[in-house]
């Protein structure tokens, strides 16, 4: 019999107020306790993610599965949150509040089914137990409502922009409407579930909709004065202060980057634009005035706090702006540094509590790569990006000195034959190795690796470099090898 095993993890979280200890327990502590009764840790990936609202800058945590299957995850929590889990990119979400201890059963086989509606998932106590119930046995019926209607990356320019908007609205009433029925059937009335379920709909749509202009086409005719853009009122937000929904944080997450582009390409701005170059290298201002002109409201204040977070080409006028039209809690998100990875990646992976035999294939990979730029690429054959780029590898490679550069190929989600042939079909060089679950796990954590094909460089001193946001195609081989010099350190 199993030993049960409980990995704990502590946070606190970045709030305006101070949280109190009192005889060595704090305020507002939520306990987490989840098992999965089907788990086995010779077959299933070891780590489970979990996104935590806080503003604009979401706590992610990787937490670990114990042979047992439970997860016992603590943090203080001052108001009613959102959680959401994520493993093998299938999503679930629950709903805590300060001083709950919440305890699940879930099977994990769901969460390879796509199709499953999440029967076997049951929480079986805890404060919010009616509410999570219901999201858990109802996601699959909202998620099924969402996506009868077209996306916002279904933009392939035979429907214009305005067509698409008064469609993609109408479907959200539909949707709002269907779910008004069914909770009526099934005689619903936890606030909470229904406040949430509405969230779902409603900031999917604007999500789509803050795409949907953008995606597939270059369009400088569309500017923020549009009728288009009429549906940001269409899709206000409720006076509903339990908590802030992360679909909803999404939503406005795209839309400030849709403003963004905006400034960057529409023809209304573009005398603007020649003007903001003879002194600066952004179009900062021409975004910040087109937030500033919305109406005074909370999503005004998110946009604004979105813009400003993470962005090094504000101008030096503008960065006492930001108090006018933010809160302090957000201030503080905006202007606190993040610190940089700075342990070795050879210290990671020593550090990383996988099975020792997963360890050491990576450890082997990057001992033998010491005192070199590394460069990688995630890949696997049922990715179409993928595929087209690494034909183009060989040319690449041969651009650099194998004493200084190492290549660096992790195959994932492939049998050990088909990416095998792969290799051999295109005789690539470089070194290669096919990545397990709990080793893909690692990278996920490290590299942010959740989306193929992925290039990551680390630096001849062995500390985590930059993500390669462009293409491995010729075109792009100069401002590779840039990027693989700048990498390079005493």
């Amino acid at each position: 019999m199993k030993t049960p095993f409980y990995i704990v993890l502590s946070l606190i979280l970045l709030t305006s107020c101070k949280e109190k200890k009192k005889k060595n327990q704090f305020e507002n502590l939520t306990k987490i306790n989840i098992n999965f009764n089907d788990y086995q840790a010779t077959k299933h990936k070891s780590f489970i993610d979990v996104n935590i609202e806080n503003g604009i800058n979401p706590i992610k945590q990787q937490l670990k599965i114990s042979d047992s299957g439970t997860i016992s995850y603590n943090f203080i929590n001052n108001k009613k949150r959102e959680l959401i889990f994520s493993y093998e990119n299938r999503e679930f979400s629950l709903i805590v509040s300060p001083n709950e201890e919440l305890n699940a059963e879930f099977n994990i086989s769901e969460l390879f089914d796509w199709k499953s509606k999440l029967n076997g998932f049951k929480i079986s106590s805890g404060e919010n137990i009616i509410t999570n119930n219901l999201i858990l046995s109802n996601t699959f019926y909202i998620d099924s409502l969402i996506k009868q209607a077209p996306s916002g990356f279904s933009n392939d320019g035979t429907v214009s922009d305005i067509d698409y908007k008064n469609k993609r609205v109408s479907e959200m009433t539909k949707q709002l409407k269907a779910l008004g029925e069914f909770i009526k059937v099934k005689n619903i009335n936890d606030t909470t579930f229904i406040e949430w379920s509405k969230a779902q709909i409603k900031y999917r749509a604007g999500h789509d909709l803050s795409l949907y202009p953008f995606f597939g086409t270059f369009n400088k005719e569309i500017d923020d004065t549009n009728d288009y853009f009429k549906f940001i009122q269409d899709l206000n937000t409720d006076k509903n202060t339990e908590l802030t929904y992360q679909v909803y944080l999404k939503y406005l997450k795209t839309l400030t980057t849709s403003f963004k582009i905006m400034g960057n390409i529409s023809e209304k701005y573009s005398s603007y634009r020649k003007q903001l170059r003879k002194d600066s290298i952004s179009n900062f201002p021409i975004t910040f005035q087109m937030i500033k002109k919305l109406p005074e409201s909370t999503d005004r204040q998110l946009l604004m706090a979105y813009l400003y977070h993470k962005n090094n080409k504000i101008s030096e006028n503008y960065k006492d702006s930001l108090k006018f039209y933010v809160s302090e809690s957000l201030l503080t998100q905006i202007t606190s540094s993040k610190k940089n990875e700075t342990l070795n990646i050879i210290t990671l992976i020593n550090n990383y509590d996988i099975p020792e035999n997963e360890k050491s294939e990576l450890l082997e990979l990057y001992n033998q790569a010491q005192g070199k730029v590394i460069y990688h690429d995630f890949w696997f054959t049922n990715c179409m990006p993928c595929m087209e780029e690494l034909p183009n590898y060989n040319s690449l490679i041969d651009t650099n000195n194998k004493n200084e550069v190492e290549f660096i190929f992790y195959g994932a989600y492939m049998n050990d034959t088909e990416w095998k042939k792969t290799i051999e079909k295109l005789e690539l060089k470089g070194k290669h190795h096919l990545l397990t679950k709990n080793q893909i796990a690692f990278f996920e954590k490290y590299f942010k690796l959740y989306g193929f094909p992925h290039h990551q460089i680390i630096r001849s001193n062995g500390t985590i470099g930059e993500e390669v946001k462009f293409g491995v195609y010729p075109k792009n081989f100069d401002a590779i090898n840039q990027l693989i010099e700048k990498h390079k350190t005493k």
